[in-house]
Parts: structure tokens; C-alpha cells; sequence
């Protein structure tokens, strides 16, 4: 007999002699897929765990046979969680389950893990920075910042040329093949100076804010002094006045030796030069400058030129602003770089010396994010040292390096992961270093590549998709059966998923069976409490309390509690709650409602960019569009046990509800007519009006 037939072997006389124990260690016995992960005697078994098919049920019943086989015994045994929150859930149920001579397997979270073996190496104790709260070091971080750009005229003018250049990507008119592309380009975007002002062109936007740095008062789109027309109906309006030096400004926004190539600008240029010259009145004309890499916006000398300004120190602080709120936007960027640079254990002056010598947008646009960052990150680093304190990434990267050293013995004959989709390199790293210094310690890990949605905190899918390049040959157990949601949402969810050819195929199997749709989609003008009303009818004569989980991809979307408790009062046979899609993970309800399924930047799929620092931080982009929005809306499907409703604008709707609509997805499509009537159930003789004010709680007589 082969290694594979005795293992098989041996795992079917296992299941046998600890059925007893997968009969009990849940409420409900454990099903043969979860008893075959648990008795496992693989180095390397990986526990594909679809959502709802019982995965901390798993982590439990391993735990469990380890100690009941006598392979190891509780404190041998590591269990670790992402979150404290899941790690509490995990010592409840085991704690309650399966107490071994007093005691019982403690779940940790990777950072309870690393703090513990820098307090035993280090015999002390290490206290936590307050830095490691994000509200915290947002703090901290803007007041560092503010302080370099008021005080440091190097670190202003690095400040300075973001909002001139780097913004947005800046385009001239030269850039272009053809008059229609450049302005097509001018109405999608948007040249906010310094002082506000929404200027119609890159040339212009760069003028307004060299005035503003040289202190010069101006008005912008000025009307003349008195009433002349450029053309007909179209008065003649400047592009700067600048009451001071009485002098009238136009931006030609074309370099000069091309304006005759550009009839529109030859022939407007020559009308204005008669405008001033038939007036007497004092025109400065300037032309299509560029940012070089001197990253100096030119318009600042050429203004210091004409007007005879002496040449002086520019004065930068923070009052050459009128919105603080742009400082902050960018200031997010800056913050989000340096969590994904301390989470990945990048160095950034490394990473800035590769890009010394590169000229195109994107490296210059990388570089000079991390010369506003390398200052804040230096300073953030010795912050945490002089305080004698360390933050999260420390943490572990210190504990990897004692685990490495030997200076930290490893004891553990087992180590279970859970929600292994979501590590990241650092955690990896750390996992590494206990197997190298023990190669006899057993992997299981419990994970579902279908619901990596971490990315943007360092979590790569690829541990999970190629889990035997990194820990070896390995054992993999499917987790199928779903005790959740019934077949018609996991119809929809496994489909839309595994549109991604790259996610693990897996065919979940639900143990409630309906014939009916489960995913329902509606225009959001219908408002919610239409579809709370929808939820009550589907309910019927059940007198229980149902829940209603209203979930949106962004927090700025959810709806204010008073909003919630309006609701509740006016549907007191819901429990109705809200959450942002990804803090749902783990969560569950008998009703979801999604919201804002939308196209655009803040829409399902979200449309927002990730900066390109921070994305050269992250691990590695999946070539699938959208792939882990893709997951994210698997996530937000599956919190249902029974329905799930999605809203959308249809004047405005995200590639995600065409994909349903137009690809013959399992759903149904609600009017505003079958909202008022959906549900044209029988109800005996109770009418469906009448049903309905009793549910919500309307009818006295009842």
C-alpha cells in the first residue's frame, strides 16, 4: 500500500474511533467533510471553508481530536484569529466544548502572539503606542506634517508641487492628437487652486497658485472694465485681474511657437491684443508651461519677471490654503502609504534611490510621495523608539526575529489558523520562522479564498490560491455544506464569484431548497421602507423577530441611527442594524439589503484608484478586473439566511447589477408596483393590507 492509501487508511479508522466526539462537540454533529479536515495527518492541511459551512465548528472539533488522540496537549497547541473579536468567539466555544484536565486551548490573535514572545524574550513589559490607533496617529501624523510645512521650505515646496502636478495627472493642450480629445479631457477633470478657484485648464490652475504663493491679490475670470464682447452675446472676461500692478492677464494655453497651429487660439489672442490696445489697458500674455523635474511651478519667476518683483524666499505655510481639507486628503495618502509600508516591512529610502533616475509620471509621482513621507515615517519611527513603546508592525517583525534567533523556544506541536485567506507577508514571515526552528509542527489552516476582501491591509490571496509553494505538500479539505443560506443565493453568489477563473472551484450544497428567486433587484428610489415592508410580508404568520442587516460598501454611506430607530419602532417584527460590507464579515441575518450598487467612485464596485505608492506597497494585483470587489460582493450576498435585496440607481448602475440583470442570473426584478403587492400569497381570509398594519405594528386590535 502507497503513503496516500495508509493515510486514507488511517483517517477512516480516526473518524471511527472519535465519532463520539464529532457526534458532540457542536450543537449539531459535524458533517464528513469537517471530521475528515479534523483528523488530518497532514504537515500541511488547508480547510477550504465556504461561507457558513462551519468553519470555527472545525477549528473547535481539530482542537478537540488533538487532545482526545493524545497528539497534543492543550498549551501545545497555537490557535490563532485575525481579530480579537473571533478569537473571543473561538475561546467561548472551545472553553465550553472540550476542557482538557482544567484546561483548555486559548485563542490568540497574531499580535496577543508577538507581544507575548517580546515580553518573554525581552523579560518586561512592552506597552502598546497609542500611535497604533488610527485616530491616534491621524493626529499625530497631521501635526508632524503641519510642522514640516510651515517650518521646512523644502518640504513646503514638496507640498506645493503635489497640488500643482501630481494631484491629478496633469495634460496640455500639446498632449493632444485633435481640439474635441483635449476637451473632452477639460470636462472630466477638475484644476482646484490653492485658493479654490476651479480654474478651466492646467495652465491656468498653475498661474492661480504661483499668485497665490507670491502673495499677489487677483480675481480670476474678471469682467473688463467696461462692456466689450469677444463675440457676440459673450462679454469679454480675462483670466486674471490683478488690482494691484492694474494689469489684465490671458493664459494661452498652448506653448508659443504653436499658437499657429491652433486657429482657435491665434484668433482669439489677436481679438484680445485689439481689446486692450483699442483701450489702453495693460496685458500680460503667457503660454503653456510645463512642471519639470526641478518639480517648480515656472509661472513664479515668469510672474517675478514681468511684474519687476524682487526675488525673495518664498514664504509657504499652511494659510496658502482657503480648504484645510485638501492638506487632509492628502495627508490620507501619505497615512495610508506609511500603515502599507510598516505592514509590508518596506524600506522607503530604498524604494526612493530605484526611482532616482526614472522620468516618467508615474515614478516621479511615487518619488515625490515618498519625499513628503520618508520625513513623517522617520519621524513616526522615533516617536514610537523614545517612547519605549512599540506599535503593531514592531511587534511582530520583532518577534519574527527572536523566533529566528532562537532566542524565543518553540513548543507548539500544532499551529490553527483561522480566516487564513487574510495573511499577510509579515505574519507569514512569522509562521516561517516557527517551522524552521520546529520542521515537526503541523499546519492547519481554515480559510476561503472566495472571501479575501484585505488586500489594501497587506492580506495576500496568494498564501491561500498557491498555499504548497509556500508551506510545502499539503492535505486540502473542501468545506461544501452551508448551513446558512438557501440554494438560490448560493446560485447567484458561487456564479458571480467564480467569474473570476482564478478563484478555487467549489460547488456549495445548501441545506434549504427553494424554487423561488432570493436575490431581488430595485430601483432605490423605492426607498427602504418599501422593502422593509416587503420583508414583513415575506415573513407571514412567523411572530418571531427577524433581522435586517443593511449593509454599503463605503461608511460614509450608512444610514444615522436615528434613521435606524425610526424603523424599528416602525417595524417592531424587525431587529434591523447596519454595517459597512466589510466589517459584515462573520456576521449574519435573516434579511440583507444592500445599498448604493452604483456606478462611480464611491459606488459597488467602488471606482476609486488606489494611489500608486501605496499600490507598489501592496501585494501583488490580481490580473482579473476587479477581483476583490468581486469578493466583496460575495461577502455581502452571503450574510443572508433567506433574501437579499439590492439597491440600485438605474440611471446610474455598476457594472455588478448589469452583470446580474443582462447574464440570466437567478433573480427577480422588482417594479414599484410589485413592492406595493409582491407577495399575492393566500393568506386565508386576512387581507395582505390588513396582515401587514398587524406585522408592522399598526393594528390595535391586534
Amino acid at each position: 500500500m502507497n503513503e496516500t492509501g495508509r493515510e486514507a487508511e488511517t483517517d477512516l479508522q480516526e473518524l471511527e474511533t472519535y465519532k463520539n466526539l464529532f457526534d458532540r462537540i457542536e450543537r449539531q454533529p459535524l458533517t464528513l467533510e469537517q471530521r475528515t479536515a479534523c483528523v488530518s495527518g497532514a504537515r500541511n492541511t488547508l480547510v477550504l471553508a465556504g461561507a457558513g459551512t462551519g468553519k470555527t465548528s472545525t477549528l473547535a472539533g481539530r482542537a478537540a481530536y488533538l487532545q482526545a488522540s493524545g497528539k497534543a496537549r492543550p498549551e501545545q497547541i497555537l490557535l490563532l484569529a485575525f481579530a480579537r473579536e473571533a478569537a473571543d468567539e473561538m475561546d467561548q466555544r472551545i472553553a465550553s466544548r472540550q476542557a482538557h484536565e482544567g484546561q483548555s486551548v486559548e485563542a490568540r490573535t497574531f499580535h496577543a502572539l508577538g507581544l507575548s514572545i517580546v515580553q518573554q524574550v525581552e523579560k518586561s513589559a512592552i506597552a502598546l503606542s497609542e500611535l497604533s490607533d488610527e485616530t491616534r496617529l491621524q493626529a499625530y501624523l497631521e501635526r508632524e506634517f503641519l510642522h514640516l510645512l510651515n517650518c521646512s521650505s523644502q518640504y513646503g515646496h514638496l507640498v506645493l508641487a503635489w497640488f500643482d502636478a501630481y494631484e491629478s495627472k496633469p495634460l496640455f493642450r500639446s498632449c493632444f492628437q485633435d481640439e474635441k480629445s483635449y476637451e473632452a479631457y477639460l470636462g472630466q477633470q477638475v484644476f482646484r487652486s490653492y485658493n479654490d478657484d476651479y480654474a478651466r485648464n492646467v495652465s491656468e490652475l498653475l498661474f492661480a497658485n504661483a499668485l497665490a504663493v507670491l502673495g499677489i491679490r487677483y480675481g480670476y475670470r474678471a469682467h473688463y472694465f467696461r462692456d466689450v464682447y469677444i463675440r457676440a452675446y459673450e462679454p469679454y472676461r480675462c483670466c486674471f485681474y490683478l488690482p494691484a500692478h492694474d494689469c489684465y492677464v490671458e493664459i494661452h494655453d498652448v506653448p508659443e511657437q504653436q499658437v499657429s497651429n491652433c486657429p482657435l487660439v491665434e484668433k482669439y489672442r489677436a481679438r484680445v491684443r485689439q481689446i486692450h490696445r483699442g483701450n489702453g489697458t495693460f496685458l500680460l500674455e503667457f503660454y503653456e508651461q510645463e512642471i519639470g523635474l526641478a518639480r517648480h511651478n515656472p509661472f513664479v519667476c515668469l510672474i517675478q519677471q514681468a511684474l519687476g518683483i524682487k526675488l525673495a524666499p518664498l514664504q509657504i505655510s499652511v494659510g496658502l490654503f482657503r480648504s484645510f481639507s485638501r492638506l487632509r486628503n492628502l495627508l490620507s495618502v501619505l497615512k495610508s502609504a506609511l500603515l502599507a509600508a510598516r505592514s509590508s516591512d518596506a524600506s522607503l529610502p530604498a524604494m526612493r534611490e530605484r526611482l532616482e533616475s526614472k522620468a516618467d509620471f508615474e515614478s516621479r509621482y511615487q518619488a515625490l510621495l515618498l519625499d513628503l513621507l520618508i520625513p513623517l515615517a522617520s519621524a513616526h519611527e522615533q516617536y514610537i523608539r523614545d517612547s519605549g513603546k512599540i506599535d503593531y508592525a514592531m511587534m511582530i517583525n520583532r518577534a519574527t526575529r527572536y523566533v529566528r534567533e532562537g532566542r524565543y523556544p518553540v513548543l507548539w506541536r500544532d499551529i490553527l489558523i483561522d480566516e487564513f485567506q487574510d495573511l499577510s507577508a509579515q505574519r507569514y514571515g512569522l509562521i516561517k520562522a516557527i517551522r524552521d526552528q520546529n520542521s515537526h509542527i503541523r499546519l492547519f489552516c481554515v480559510g476561503d479564498d472566495w472571501q479575501a476582501i484585505y488586500r489594501f491591509a497587506g492580506s495576500d490571496i496568494a498564501y491561500t490560491s498557491r498555499f504548497e509553494s509556500w508551506f510545502g505538500k499539503a492535505t486540502c479539505v473542501a468545506l461544501r455544506h452551508t448551513f446558512r443560506f438557501n440554494n438560490q443565493i448560493a446560485a447567484v453568489a458561487s456564479r458571480f464569484v467564480l467569474e473570476n477563473p482564478s478563484q478555487t472551484r467549489k460547488s456549495l450544497v445548501t441545506q434549504i431548497q427553494q424554487a423561488s428567486p432570493a436575490v431581488s433587484v430595485l430601483d432605490e428610489k423605492n426607498g427602504m421602507a418599501r422593502v422593509l415592508q416587503n420583508i414583513v410580508l415575506k415573513m407571514g404568520e412567523i411572530s418571531s423577530v427577524a433581522t435586517v442587516l443593511i449593509l454599503a460598501r463605503f461608511r460614509h454611506l450608512l444610514l444615522p441611527e436615528s434613521t435606524l430607530q425610526r424603523w424599528r419602532q416602525d417595524f417592531p417584527g424587525l431587529s434591523v442594524r447596519c454595517a459597512t460590507v466589510h466589517a459584515s464579515k462573520g456576521q449574519e441575518a435573516d434579511y440583507v439589503i444592500v445599498l448604493g450598487l452604483n456606478n462611480g467612485e464611491f459606488g459597488f464596485p467602488s471606482g476609486k484608484q488606489t494611489h500608486l505608492l501605496q499600490e507598489s506597497l501592496l501585494p501583488e494585483a490580481e490580473s482579473f478586473t476587479q477581483a476583490e470587489e468581486r469578493r466583496l460582493f460575495y461577502v455581502a450576498l452571503t450574510r443572508a439566511r433567506k433574501h437579499v435585496y439590492l439597491m440600485y440607481d438605474p440611471d446610474n448602475p455598476s457594472r455588478f447589477v448589469l452583470e446580474l440583470l443582462n447574464n440570466h442570473y437567478a433573480i427577480e426584478v422588482l417594479s414599484d408596483k410589485a413592492l406595493l403587492a409582491s407577495t399575492s400569497l393566500k393568506r386565508g381570509k386576512r387581507t395582505i393590507s390588513a396582515m401587514l398594519l398587524t406585522l408592522i405594528g399598526f393594528d390595535k386590535r391586534a
